[in-house]
């Protein structure tokens, strides 16, 4: 499972620098403060211990710490904790980044106020086992915040997929690669790549709501968070597959 996790992870992100230019490109215009008024919108009270899983280079990590919070962060990629711990010392944080396999982290029932991520969740092979985890970390009414999309479902739908190719098409036209994230689209058209992925092929976050409802989370949504925090080159690119939020919070 992990060196299949890491090949999808390799093939979409590299080394893991084009994706740290993104997040510094992030953290400096308007949507660090977009991103900290989203997420500040769930988090009452002041130093609250949050979890980041799947940290990346460090985005939530370091805009929560500046925000006051207590973060762990763990990803997976000791080449996105490299970037992760520079952009945190360049800002002048201190989040804790381990090197860790999100599908099976071990804290404790009851540590964490919070736990975040982005871009993440559809990458696991065994999401109910890793929702039904981070709800045992979180104290109760503890809230597990999610954001992601349905970046790979045009895989599996042709009309989304001549979507999303047109879409993408017009991106690179206009921009070249000085824009967004690399993406597979192009690459090949081959579902099979994502058979260790099983939220790729279902339709969020509906599926995710069933799935939290049912180990006893009160649930949330929102469906398109981008219109918030994006960039006008990302609502252009990434309008077929909308970024939306989920709220659990633990019973």
């Amino acid at each position: 499972m992990a060196n299949e996790n890491e090949k999808v992870k390799k093939e979409t992100w590299g080394d893991g620098t084009f994706y740290n230019d993104y997040i510094n490109d992030e953290l400096n215009s308007f949507r660090k403060q977009a991103w900290k008024d989203q997420v500040g919108a769930h988090l009452t009270g002041e130093g609250l211990k949050i979890l980041d899983f799947g940290t990346g280079p460090g985005f939530f990590a370091c805009i929560l710490s500046e925000m006051g919070h207590e973060v762990t962060a763990v990803d997976g990629a000791e080449s996105m904790l490299m970037h992760a711990r520079d952009n945190a010392k360049r800002l002048g944080v201190t989040p804790e980044f381990i090197y860790k396999n999100i599908n099976d982290l071990d804290y404790p029932d009851n540590t964490f106020d919070a736990a975040i991520s982005r871009n993440v969740t559809w990458t696991l092979k065994y999401p109910e086992k890793v929702y039904a985890n981070m709800l045992r970390m979180l104290k109760p009414g503890g809230k597990l915040i999610i954001y992601d999309a349905n970046w790979h479902l045009h895989f599996f739908d042709d009309e989304l997929y001549e979507k999303v190719m047109k879409r993408e098409e017009e991106h690179f036209k206009k921009y070249g690669d000085s824009k967004g994230v690399k993406g597979v689209s192009g690459k090949s058209r081959d579902p099979e790549r994502f058979k260790d992925n099983p939220l790729a092929n279902i339709v969020r976050p509906a599926w995710d709501v069933s799935v939290l409802e049912s180990l006893g989370a009160n649930v949330t949504t929102q469906e398109d968070v981008g219109s918030k925090v994006y960039e006008e080159w990302e609502k252009e690119l990434y309008g077929e597959s909308l970024l939306f939020e989920i709220c659990a919070v633990k019973a």
